[in-house]
């Protein structure tokens, strides 16, 4: 499109050129000839109009352009326009936001400035405080602490009342020491301290007064509670804590004074009792030297009872085998495997201990069972079998009196108990069951299998360890026939 007007624009330049040349023409020869000729007039004015019409559609063609030019910039213009007042309206409230930040910044240092008066009223009020921590540091006696407190007067802090109260021989509180008036709310906030075993306080804003009730602590017990009705300058928020250290500072040192008391008197005490004690102590020696004598001849005698007890078990073993004529023996077999068991189950030596005379007992009740039914050669009647069922209670029943030895009675009671809750006598099952009775019946039931009986001939010994696998988990506990197999396949226990 620019390429045709710049066309038609040369074209037009050249049309007026051409015409305005040939009315000039025209004009030259008419005044060189000195011609009148009227066609020639109306030539020159033909081509004039001709020029000047061709000249007008010229400049509007060429002007065109830069009218256009000139619209645009007015857009432009006003584009700048609106960005001046957007700028201009930025800079109005940036200004009322300077006014604003002004006021703030004015509102802020006033606000420095009373904070900075408050700074130093607070800094002398510690400085006076400190000069009074210095001095109560020096004072051991409570009644000295409560004195020099309770006279006390800063600027900005003052102790109106002060009470100690503290244990006594029964064991309640009781008031010691105090400074001041009574306080209405004093029985309140001590109850309050003394069951919370925290601190207990009160604010009353019109008058300035703090109340406290702090507890005087030893191994998470209320030992005494210490009272305190202070008035204030100051009752922000953040100076509740400076009260509540001040106070704090002033129990501590009121429970070590307590205490300092308590421990002056017991050194009195200790060193009369010392005085006492060397010459006991001289008496003492010689009692040792004796006791020392003694102890060696209790241990002879302990060896001997012990012996003496174990040969005594013994007896009464090779009794039960005296009347049941079919188990000589067996209880010191069922001994000596059950306590192979229990090195490989890594049981104390006190375990091992209880299990080597429970392993002795564990039939004494049979003691209570006829022979005619122990010895029967023919299979048991269930009203017999039910007889035989009564020897661990009979067993258990024997000794129950001997207080020395319960896990035993224990043991005792329970070595016919199975896991899965079928035994007897009282069907127990799994951790209910001793474990020391759970051995002896893996050991009983291998010895009694490879045992000749009145009503069978033994088994062979892989039988009997077959017997006890398939009753691994129902009859017997799974680990300790695991530990059993493991003893056999090693050749470690006897009579396997």
């Amino acid at each position: 499109m620019k390429q045709q007007r710049k066309l038609l624009r040369h074209f037009l330049e050249f049309l007026v050129v051409v015409l305005i040349f040939v009315s000039l023409s025209s004009q030259i020869i008419r005044v060189l000839f000195k011609l009148k000729n009227p066609a020639l007039d109306y030539l020159q004015l033909a081509t004039l109009s001709f020029a000047m019409v061709f000249f007008s559609v010229f400049y509007l063609i060429r002007y065109s352009s830069i009218l256009k030019q000139y619209r645009l910039s007015e857009k432009k213009q006003k584009l700048i326009i609106s960005k001046l007042k957007a700028e201009k309206e930025t800079i109005e409230r940036g200004y009322i936001n300077s006014i604003q930040m002004t006021k703030e910044m004015t509102g802020i240092v006033k606000r420095l400035i009373d904070t900075q008066k408050m700074l130093r009223q607070k800094n002398e009020w510690l400085k006076s405080f400190f000069e009074l921590s210095t001095k109560i540091l020096s004072l051991s006696e409570v009644y000295e602490i409560v004195k020099l407190v309770g006279s006390f007067e800063g600027e900005n802090l003052k102790f109106l009342r002060i009470s100690v109260y503290f244990n006594n021989q029964d064991d309640e509180l009781k008031r010691l020491y105090h400074f001041g008036r009574e306080d209405v709310d004093e029985e309140v906030l001590f109850k309050k301290a003394k069951e919370d075993i925290n601190i207990a306080y009160k604010v009353e804003e019109k008058d300035n007064i703090i109340k406290l009730s702090i507890p005087i602590i030893s191994e998470d017990r209320c030992e005494g509670v210490c009272f305190y009705v202070l008035k204030c300058s100051f009752l922000e928020k953040e100076d509740m804590s400076y009260y509540v250290s001040i106070c704090n500072f002033i129990t501590i040192s009121i429970k070590n004074s307590i205490y300092y008391s308590d421990l002056k008197k017991q050194k009195i005490e200790l060193e009369n009792l010392y005085e006492k004690s060397t010459y006991m102590n001289e008496k003492l020696k010689e009692t040792i030297e004796e006791l020392n004598k003694s102890k060696i001849e209790l241990e002879k005698k302990n060896a001997e009872i012990e012996k003496f007890f174990y040969e005594t078990i013994l007896c009464l073993s090779k009794a039960i085998e005296y009347k049941d004529m079919y188990t000589k023996g067996h209880c010191e077999r069922v001994q000596s495997i059950a306590l192979k068991i229990a090195d490989e189950l890594g049981l104390t030596e006190d375990e091992k201990d209880v299990l080597k005379f429970a392993c002795l007992l564990h039939d004494i009740g049979k003691i209570g069972i006829k022979e005619e039914i122990l010895n029967k050669k023919e299979p048991l009647l269930p009203q017999e079998y039910e007889e035989i069922k009564k020897h661990p209670l009979i067993g258990y029943n024997i000794l129950k009196d001997l207080d020395f030895m319960q896990r035993i009675q224990k043991v005792i009671l329970q070595h016919h108990e199975r896991v899965d809750g079928k035994g007897y006598p009282y069907g127990l099952k799994d951790d209910e069951i001793d474990l020391l009775a759970k051995i002896i019946s893996v050991a009983d039931a291998y010895d009694a299998m490879t045992s000749d009986r009145p009503y069978r001939k033994a088994f062979s010994k892989t039988e009997a360890l077959n017997e006890l696998q398939r009753c691994s988990g129902s009859q017997f506990d799974r680990n300790i026939v695991k530990k059993l197999l493991d003893l056999a396949q090693k050749g470690m226990v006897m009579f396997l």
